[in-house]
């Protein structure tokens, strides 16, 4: 499922809200549309200025532009750094390596995801407890889920990660199952299942140590009290 950058999601609602305003006196063409039409140019120019800027950069400047938007929790779609590195050739996976082994926690979630995306066999030289111990602490602290994708319905890259680690991740995952802060995505149809299903951090940990022991058919329950009945049996 494709999401909207957060920049473009904006531009649309700002257009659909100002569009809906009423015609001045004298009945003519909308002033809010005209004032729609010129902040929606503004705000295209503006973005396109910026993803040239973010062309025009070399490898290095990109990679510290990542290792900042990875600290302040930017999901891969929502990097301009993570989009532009991940279409070129030349990227140093030893370079990516190097930011993951600075850290070993969220921070380096998407250098750790791009160097998978680049290069699998730089990225499986990590071990697994480290790729585990970046990814355990990136949904721990999540403030959105969107980087994860949605259990029922489809798995983004971290998801793909964490199963990649095998029983790595689970100890940390253990202990996020009595942890049932809500787990909100945004965006549009997102949204709208993600509240169907009421999912919470607890839900995310259910999920990925269900897979991670083997049961690749498991299917998230839509019921909470249904989830809830399983995690009971993975903390007894």
């Amino acid at each position: 499922m494709k999401k909207l950058p957060i920049a473009m999601a904006g531009l649309i609602f700002l257009c659909a809200c100002l569009a809906g305003c009423g015609r001045d006196e004298k009945g003519g063409a909308p002033q809010a549309q005209e004032s729609a039409k010129a902040k929606s140019a503004a705000m295209t120019k503006e973005a396109a200025q910026t993803a040239q800027t973010y062309k025009n950069m070399d490898n290095p400047a990109l990679l510290q532009k990542l290792a900042e938007q990875s600290k302040a929790k930017r999901e891969p779609f929502n990097s301009l750094a993570y989009r532009e590195l991940q279409g070129r050739t030349d990227v140093n996976a030893d370079a990516l390596a190097a930011l993951v082994n600075e850290t070993k926690n969220a921070d380096a979630l998407l250098p750790l995801l791009l160097l998978r995306k680049l290069s699998e066999g730089s990225y499986l030289n990590i071990p697994s407890a480290e790729r585990a111990a970046v990814l355990t602490d990136a949904l721990r602290n999540a403030k959105t889920f969107n980087a994860w994708g949605l259990p029922h319905l489809y798995l983004e890259d971290a998801s793909k990660a964490m199963l990649e680690t095998g029983e790595s991740a689970g100890p940390a995952l253990r202990r996020m199952l009595s942890d049932c802060r809500p787990a909100p995505v945004f965006g549009g149809q997102e949204v709208i299942e993600s509240k169907r299903y009421q999912y919470r951090l607890c839900d995310y940990a259910l999920f990925f140590l269900e897979r991670l022991q083997g049961h690749g058919d498991f299917r998230m329950p839509m019921a909470p009290a249904d989830r809830d009945a399983l995690i009971a049996q993975l903390l007894k």
